[in-house]
C-alpha cells in the first residue's frame, strides 16, 4: 500500500534503524528525505547505544535517542525498557519508519503508536507485519542498501532529491584533528588514511598486503595515518603491519587511540581512504573522501561506497558474494587474501589519478 504525502501531514516522525555503526550511516538520506518533504517535521532517532554519533549535529535529526543494552541486573533493564516505552508513547508520534526488519523494531514501532506505521514486509509470512500499515519490499541482492532503506520513503509517495550519505563532524574534533595532524607533520589533504580492519576480521586483507600498500603510498609522497578500532584483534593485525620495515612510508600510528567523532574529522582532512567493508568506509563516503574499498565475502552491489569517488576491488571467486565468515567456517576469506597488492597499489594510482 503507497500513501500520497498530500494526504499525510505528521508533525512528530520517529525513524527505528537497531544495527551497528554503518548500518545507521547508511539510513541517512531517509532522514534528507523526511525533512526535505516536511521541513518543519520533528525526526526523532531510535538506535542502539554506541551508535548515536553517525546523527550528532545533523541537520534532519532533532532527537536521538540510543538505546541500552547494558543492564546491572533484570529489574533495572524492566525498568528502563518500560521507561522508553512511556516516553515514546508520550511523544505522540504520527508517523513512525521502522528500518532494521526485526522483531524488536517492530514491537517499538507498535508500541509507540504512530497513525501511520511504516516497515518492511517480512520474507515470509510473519506476525510481524501487523505492527505496520504501510509495508516495503526489502528483497534483491542488486541493490544497494540505501536504495532498499528509500523503499519505505517512496511507500509514503515520495521521491527523495538529495540520497547521500550525510555525516557532520563537529567543530571541536575538527580542531582537535587538525591539532594532532599538525603534530605529527601532516597536513590537510595531503595524506592517505589507511583504516585496515572491521569489526568482522574476515573482512580484512592480510598484513603482507597493507606493508606494501604503505610502501607504495611512501613512494608516492604521501604519508599514512593508520585507524583502527580498540578492540584487541584489530590492533593486533596493525601490529603485524607495524612490524615490517616500511620505508619510504611515513606512518603515524593512531590505532585504537581515536573516538568516531575524531574519527570523523580525520577522515574529513584525508586525501584518501584505504580500507575494507567497514563503518569507516561508510563514514570517507558521506564525507566525500575518495574510497579504496577492498570487498570479499561482502557484497559490493550492496554495501560499497556510495555516492563518492572509489575504486573497489572484489576477491576473485566464483562464489562471492557469499555472506559467509571466511572459507569452510576458518574466518579466513581467500577471496581477500589471495588479491594480489599490485591490483591493489594500481587502484590507489587509478583513485588518486581521478582524485
Amino acid at each position: 500500500m503507497q500513501q500520497s504525502p498530500a494526504r499525510l501531514n505528521p508533525r512528530r516522525a520517529l525513524v527505528i534503524k537497531l544495527g551497528h555503526i554503518g548500518d545507521v550511516l547508511v539510513t541517512t538520506p531517509v532522514f534528507t528525505a523526511l525533512k526535505e518533504t516536511w521541513p518543519d517535521l520533528a525526526v526523532t532517532a531510535l538506535v542502539n547505544q554506541g551508535t548515536e554519533a553517525m546523527l550528532q549535529n545533523s541537520p534532519y535529526v532533532d532527537e536521538v535517542i540510543a538505546l541500552r543494552r547494558n543492564h546491572s541486573c533484570r529489574l533495572a533493564e524492566m525498568a528502563y525498557q518500560l521507561g522508553l516505552l512511556k516516553r515514546l508513547r508520550a511523544a505522540r508520534f504520527d508517523l513512525s519508519l521502522e528500518l532494521s526488519g526485526g522483531d524488536r523494531g517492530a514491537f517499538l514501532s507498535f508500541a509507540a503508536g504512530a497513525e501511520t506505521r511504516v516497515g518492511f514486509a517480512p520474507k515470509k509470512p510473519h506476525l510481524r507485519a501487523r505492527a505496520f500499515h504501510v509495508l516495503a519490499d526489502a528483497t534483491g541482492t542488486q541493490n544497494h542498501v540505501v536504495e532498499t532503506f528509500l523503499r519505505q520513503v517512496r511507500a509514503l509517495g515520495i521521491e527523495p532529491r538529495d540520497t547521500g550519505l550525510k555525516l557532520y563532524p563537529e567543530s571541536a574534533k575538527q580542531q582537535e584533528a587538525a591539532g594532532l595532524l599538525q603534530h605529527h607533520d601532516v597536513y590537510h589533504k595531503k595524506f592517505a588514511l589507511l583504516h585496515p580492519t572491521s569489526r568482522w576480521m574476515f573482512k580484512c586483507w592480510t598484513p603482507e598486503g597493507y606493508v606494501a600498500l604503505i610502501r607504495h603510498l611512501g613512494h608516492l609522497g604521501l604519508p599514512v595515518v593508520l585507524t583502527a578500532a580498540p578492540a584487541a584483534a584489530e590492533r593486533e593485525l596493525v601490529a603485524q603491519v607495524l612490524e615490517h620495515d616500511l620505508r619510504p612510508a611515513r606512518v603515524v600510528n593512531l590505532a585504537g587511540e581515536v573516538d568516531l567523532p575524531l574519527l570523523a574529522a580525520l577522515i574529513e582532512q584525508a586525501r584518501v581512504f584505504l580500507g575494507v567493508d567497514s563503518a569507516p568506509m561508510h563514514m570517507a563516503a558521506a564525507l566525500g573522501t575518495p574510497v579504496l574499498a577492498l570487498f570479499g565475502p561482502s557484497g559490493d552491489k550492496m554495501w560499497g561506497p556510495w555516492q563518492v569517488e572509489a575504486q573497489v576491488l572484489t576477491g576473485q571467486c566464483d562464489e562471492r558474494p557469499c555472506g559467509r565468515d571466511g572459507c569452510e567456517g576458518s574466518k579466513i576469506s581467500r577471496c581477500l587474501v589471495e588479491l594480489p597488492p599490485e591490483e591493489v597499489t594500481a587502484a590507489v594510482d587509478r583513485l588518486l589519478g581521478e582524485a
